[in-house]
């Protein structure tokens, strides 16, 4: 029996106390019940965004989109326009759906029917020049296609339960990757096995470090709490779910901002944003803020955003890796050093043009490249096949021009 009265008010509860994925759980089973149900939708996808889950998100966005009833939710805006930035149809028809809404005023009205239009306009241009095969080739699907894929909790819903976990016991013994699939799925079941199976895994100093700190936060997110025990690196460790330290996040973290404003920093020298004495004032400084008129001319320098991800990317899967234990983060200017680095050998290795020096390369920032680069060992042949894909899109597209 639910003693919330209804899967919404458990939802929002979980949600609340970041168990985001009893929220999910219990938002999705809210929808299915009730298809309508505006505040269920709104929690389903802060859930799935919350967990870094994005497909999913996109998935429960597009379906949303795409329900009847439905009044308009202006905190979900933020969200699309997230999870649909590569694919402009889809936005496109996410903004078109919107304009249909109840509870929207007539200028947010033309607004979004605007925008929908321009967005709608490139992407058929980009239709002309390269073909729908392409574009569906670079993840740019529609609204529709979006809201048809099959997810994790739809699955989940449809299959005896006893089956799920059987699927989900052979996924933890199939390599690391399964094994993520595995402990990520398990936080959106609450029931007393998934919590036995998570803490099992966190003991099981078998699997990549990455799967144990993933069943840490799968564990926090299922709603547990307090102290739990894992085995990392030959050493027992206790990890307080209450209060984890070191910082237990999804996201880089918190303790990685100096240094990547650091790394900002030097990108807009560069570029000549930032003084050269701007940058050696701050440079070598470990402060968590930097001084507001600095703040705001990063702001207008050119910083690609894969470039970001790619440095994002490397941080989550070392600390991952490692976690809890992980390096205190200092020397901010031999940390960002150390991106740069890698954001150097990422965009030459796909090809792209690197526009912002010769990063510094001393000792310590080597010892910080590659501790990144310890936990993700196929960097080099991730790069490589962007690179040919890229190549490959290229010669696609000039092929559908010669057509």
């Amino acid at each position: 029996m639910n003693p919330f009265g209804d899967f919404g008010s458990m939802g929002r509860f979980y949600l609340e106390n970041d168990s985001y994925g009893a929220a999910a759980f219990s938002f999705y089973r809210a929808v299915a019940q009730e298809n309508t149900n505006a505040n269920a939708w709104n929690g389903l996808i802060m859930s799935f965004s919350l967990m870094r889950r994005e497909e999913d998100a996109q998935t429960a966005l597009a379906r949303f989109a795409l329900q009847e009833g439905l009044p308009f939710d202006k905190n979900l805006v933020t969200f699309a326009m997230m999870m649909f930035q590569r694919s402009p149809l889809a936005l496109a028809q996410w903004f078109r759906a919107m304009t249909k809404r109840f509870g929207l005023g007539s200028q947010d009205r033309e607004n979004y029917a605007q925008l929908a239009d321009e967005m709608e306009q490139g992407y058929r241009k980009l239709e002309e020049q390269q073909g729908e095969a392409l574009l569906k080739l670079q993840g740019m699907f529609s609204l529709e296609e979006f809201a048809g894929r099959t997810t994790e909790l739809d699955w989940v819903s449809k299959e005896p339960i006893d089956s799920v976990y059987k699927q989900i016991q052979l996924w933890l013994e199939e390599g690391t990757d399964k094994a993520l699939t595995a402990v990520r799925l398990l936080c959106m079941i609450p029931d007393p096995r998934s919590e036995k199976l998570l803490r099992r895994v966190c003991r099981n100093e078998d699997l990549n470090g990455k799967v144990i700190t993933q069943a840490l936060l799968s564990l926090r997110w299922l709603g547990v709490r307090g102290n739990i025990k894992i085995h990392k690196m030959g050493e027992p460790f206790v990890i307080n779910l209450d209060d984890p330290t070191p910082e237990l996040t999804i996201s880089v973290p918190a303790a990685f901002k100096p240094a990547l404003d650091r790394m900002k920093l030097w990108m807009a020298k560069e570029q000549g944003v930032v003084a050269n004495e701007d940058y050696e004032r701050h440079a070598a400084t470990d402060e968590q803020e930097l001084p507001p008129e600095l703040a705001e001319k990063l702001a207008e320098a050119e910083i690609p955003a894969t470039l970001q991800e790619v440095v994002h990317t490397l941080i989550r899967a070392a600390y991952d890796h490692y976690y809890p234990f992980v390096p205190t983060v200092e020397e901010s200017r031999q940390w960002s050093s150390a991106f740069l680095m890698l954001m150097k050998q990422y965009a030459v290795g796909v090809g792209d043009k690197w526009p912002y020096g010769e990063p510094e390369a001393d000792d310590t920032a080597l010892l910080h490249r590659n501790w990144l680069l310890s936990a993700s060992p196929d960097f080099q042949a991730s790069i490589e096949a962007a690179g040919k894909f890229r190549t490959g899109i290229a010669q696609l597209s000039q092929a559908s021009d010669s057509n």
